[in-house]
């Protein structure tokens, strides 16, 4: 829910609304526990490319919504961004959705979110998982004690991934429409990575800077793309937006953090 809002703030300032945006936005977790070396920008690229390239437009959308989730994972997970410590990730990823649901309008997402794949889409990532891990070196293919070939991401092992995925979310959104304010107020504030927050308007003054950088990110990623995609060569997106990541932090004394 957290990405699907985050994605919003950036489809707000583009105008460029798209249920396929959104799709793609939602789609790096469905893959992330089964083949985590595709939640990169470096596969993010690849999927851009290889939608842009497609019979079809419509795939485009999708694709700039992946990117734009690992985008802003770009500063969220950031070594000081708001998702710290490591330890707590999983507990503050679901208090913030918790958050988002009872104070950002969250709802509209629990009834819109698509948290399955098509069958089109599906095959995008599939071919484009194709190309991206005959790229990867053999270090990074052996993930699963073994060389990863072409066929390791197929229909069957995608749709698996989705049924997991379905039944996750759904408990979990169970959980967040009961979850008291109290509770995740209080979690948020005690897991806090900026350690001088004194109550929990002060979380959400952070929160608020980390998830407009995330909104930013995810522009520069479509922008990027777009002009990238003109030459023919995608291979600088990755740097361009370390880069710019690594400039939002460095002109705020390293972190997200304003209070």
């Amino acid at each position: 829910m957290t990405h699907l809002f985050l994605c919003s703030l950036a489809d707000n300032e583009t105008a460029t609304s798209s249920t396929l945006f959104y799709a793609g936005c939602n789609s790096p977790d469905i893959l992330k526990k089964e083949w985590p070396e595709l939640h990169s920008l470096e596969f993010a690229k690849d999927l851009f490319w290889h939608a842009y390239n497609s019979t079809t437009d419509d795939l485009i959308e999708f694709a700039l919504g992946f990117g734009c989730h690992i985008a802003s994972d770009e500063v969220g997970h950031h070594s000081k961004g708001f998702l710290n410590p490591p330890s707590a990730d999983h507990e503050i990823e679901f208090n913030l959705d918790s958050m988002i649901y009872h104070e950002r309008k969250g709802e509209k997402f629990d009834a819109t979110t698509k948290s399955d794949l098509t069958e089109r889409e599906i095959d995008l990532i599939i071919r484009a998982a194709s190309q991206h891990t005959l790229m990867l070196p053999a270090t990074h293919r052996n993930l699963r004690h073994g060389v990863i070939s072409p066929n390791f991401i197929d229909q069957a092992r995608i749709q698996s991934a989705i049924k997991h995925f379905q039944l996750l979310t759904s408990a979990e959104r169970s959980l967040i429409r009961i979850q008291p304010s109290s509770l995740y107020q209080f979690e948020l504030q005690r897991n806090s990575f900026c350690n001088n927050v004194s109550n929990y308007q002060e979380v959400i003054a952070n929160f608020n800077v980390s998830a407009d950088w995330a909104a930013s990110t995810c522009i520069l990623w479509r922008s990027t793309m777009w002009s990238l995609i003109k030459h023919g060569n995608l291979n600088e997106a990755a740097a361009i937006m370390h880069q710019a990541v690594n400039e939002m932090f460095r002109s705020n004394n390293g972190t997200s953090c304003v209070i």
